[in-house]
């Protein structure tokens, strides 16, 4: 059930001395132990089959991948089913023979039913194909046998169909002209071998009716309704007729522009949406089909943003919400038996952050994940029969002997009297300099409270960090989103500094030994931060950060209509304040920086081209201005290789301890 999984980002990334750029060559002299903090879980994507008798998850490793089932009946492991991640790929299209070289990734996996498990491949950045591994009957013994197919459609499972065991409904991405893309649904029997054949036309079950970007089916596996957006509005369409036969789908009501609108579910009579129609904040609300207009809100957070509707596997039924809560994933259900099980296992455990992931048809068997800051992540199966909690595995055992902080959740109110919230995490060592950390974005990217390797690190070295979910970030509203846009190196560093300022006054970190680091927009935000207030900071480090904002708008992709009103949005309009851009960027105000500056780039970044950063490194190089300066060859906008990651932070450890400390501090190995 993809409604229950959370996602959380985290950004960051390299530098060294004026006319002497280094190349990060020589991983050797990281330290293991830093990387550490930045490897990805050692199990991930977990899922219960529709019985709720076995769990599957992942086990990533460097050559292959595992597939892994735990039978929950017996206890046991089955053995693990091994996948090569590199694969040549024969191709025959127009009687040319190709060869392609695949680097198998999964992105997702999925119980269809208790027979048919998937396993969504992507390589080489791209969509690759679904694996369909069927097993045979579990429940006669253990390490059942099984056999693969493929499907080469890129798209992703809707729904599966509790009262049509083996049978599944299948969204394939279609091109449009005018709508960029729709889906195409089609009813998979999965027992039978699917081949192209099964996605002729002919067989769709939207032979008819209105071209959309996502449906919502009931119980039964007919279509309820559905939306499509163009131009930032979507427009939602809902099922007429008595009768399967006699089902018409209209379009019934139309968002204002940029409003968030999401079908979830509900009946013939109501829909389920979620949306900020009417509102500051996402809530859950009904929608009477027949006069066409919206009813009772069902939930609302008088504080923060809904992100998901939780819907049962069987009946389909919204049963619950997802939102993040200071800082926090946090679920509410609408039966208080459910909401007592988070309760119960964050009591036990004593983790702050717990959440199911996955659950089975019944909703008696469920998987939960239990993290913080300080606790990387655990997984935890739950039996309703049995009214108990077993432990299954840790996500990343080698950080059990590590002694990770707690991170504080700090709420002020800045000057107009807006709240905001920031997260504070402090070393064990007294009265510790502080890193100020801005995020990525600027527009729709939060911080949270859960593990960091980014912030962990620091911790460990002995460094206090602070991070500020400023005016645009996601979550807090639709007002609080709009007050950030074209605010960079304007109220977005008010809010930064605000914050800063309240940490010095309540917290003990000493308040004259600062620095500011950060990526993408918090890269941005280090440099012009020691521009604009040179008195708050020792020094700033930026890793992909952008330093030229009218460069951004000289991107091949920017000039696609949609991406230059984002930009045009977010940023400002090239045509009309070219003068404000040029004021606020770090490239243009070059000669401001008289505080030392550490930067990095990726030569692979396509988010934040490595030109913005020599564009920097130049200027300053040219008017003798020192700075530190590291290129991270093969390295993009952020980092998939946690040993790019440890070079970068040995460097920025290093640099943070030369300009905030007597002394370096040491790693707590």
């Amino acid at each position: 059930m993809s409604h229950f999984k959370l996602i959380f980002l985290a950004l960051l990334s390299s530098l060294v001395l004026l006319c002497e750029p280094v190349q990060a060559e020589d991983k050797e002299a990281d330290g293991e132990n830093i990387s550490d903090f930045f490897k990805a879980s050692k199990y991930k994507l977990f899922s219960i089959n529709p019985s709720g008798t076995a769990v599957a998850f992942i086990e990533p490793k460097e050559a292959t991948y595992d597939l892994i089932i735990y039978d929950l009946k017996r206890g046991t492991m089955d053995d693990p089913i091994t996948f090569e991640r590199q694969q040549l790929q024969v191709q025959h299209k127009n009687k040319i023979m190709s060869w392609e070289t695949h680097h198998n990734k999964i992105y997702e996996l999925k119980w269809l039913s208790d027979s048919f498990l998937s396993l969504k491949q992507h390589s080489n950045g791209r969509f690759h194909r679904y694996v369909l591994v069927e097993f045979a009957d579990r429940s006669q013994q253990p390490n059942p046998a099984f056999r693969l197919s493929y499907i080469s459609q890129n798209g992703y499972w809707v729904d599966t169909l509790p009262n049509q065991t083996n049978k599944a409904i299948f969204a394939r991405y279609e091109h449009s002209d005018d709508y960029d893309y729709y889906i195409d649904l089609f009813k998979l029997d999965l027992t039978e071998k699917i081949s192209e054949s099964n996605f002729r036309r002919k067989l769709r079950l939207n032979k008819t009716g209105p071209k959309l970007h996502n449906w919502v089916f009931d119980s039964k596996g007919w279509r309820l309704a559905g939306t499509r957006t163009v131009d930032d509005v979507t427009e939602l369409f809902a099922r007429t007729g008595s009768k399967p036969k006699k089902y018409r789908y209209k379009s019934v009501w139309e968002s204002k522009k940029g409003d968030v609108l999401k079908v979830v579910g509900g009946n013939a009579e109501k829909l389920l949406l979620l949306t900020n129609h009417n509102s500051d904040k996402i809530n859950l609300r009904t929608f009477d089909i027949e006069s066409q207009q919206f009813a009772e809100v069902v939930f609302e957070h008088p504080f923060y943003d809904l992100t998901a509707a939780i819907r049962h596997p069987e009946t389909k039924d919204i049963i619950g919400v997802s939102f993040i809560e200071k800082g926090m994933a946090k679920q509410v259900y609408f039966s208080d038996d459910y909401n007592a099980l988070t309760t119960r296992l964050s009591k036990s455990t004593k983790i702050e952050g717990v959440y199911a992931v996955d659950m089975d048809k019944s909703g008696n068997n469920i998987i939960f994940v239990a993290d913080d800051s300080a606790n990387p992540g655990q997984t935890y199966y739950y039996n309703r029969t049995t009214d108990s909690f077993s432990h299954l595995i840790d996500l990343y055992p080698w950080l059990s002997n590590k002694s990770l902080s707690k991170t504080k959740l700090l709420r002020l109110e800045a000057e107009d009297g807006v709240t905001l919230e920031a997260f504070l995490t402090l070393p064990s060592t007294q009265n510790p300099p502080l890193v100020v950390i801005p995020h990525g974005g600027p527009i729709g990217v939060s911080d949270s409270r859960h593990y960091s390797g980014n912030i962990q690190v620091l911790v460990d070295a002995g460094f206090a960090t602070l991070q500020v979910n400023y005016r645009g970030s996601a979550g807090y509203g639709k007002a609080f989103k709009q007050q950030g846009l074209q605010q960079w190196g304007r109220l977005i560093e008010d809010d930064i500094e605000q914050a800063l300022s309240f940490t010095k006054d309540n917290y003990e970190v000493n308040a004259n030994q600062v620095c500011i680091v950060g990526g993408s927009y918090g890269g941005y935000s280090a440099l012009y931060s020691v521009i604009r207030s040179p008195q708050l900071y020792k020094c700033a480090a930026s890793f992909a950060g952008v330093t030229d904002l009218a460069l951004r708008f000289q991107r091949s992709d920017a000039q696609r209509d949609g991406m230059m009103r984002a930009l045009t949005e977010i940023m400002g309009d090239p045509k009309t304040q070219q003068d404000e851009l040029f004021k606020y960027s770090p490239l243009y105000q070059f000669k401001g920086i008289t505080k030392p500056v550490f930067i990095a780039h990726g030569t692979d970044d396509n988010n934040v081209d490595i030109e913005h950063s020599y564009r920097l490194h130049f200027a300053l190089k040219d008017h003798g201005i020192k700075h530190k300066w590291m290129v991270m060859d093969d390295v993009g906008h952020g980092f998939s290789d946690p040993d790019d990651a440890a070079v970068y932070y040995n460097a920025l450890i290093e640099f943070l301890s030369t300009h905030l400390e007597e002394e370096q501090p040491v790693l707590n190995h």
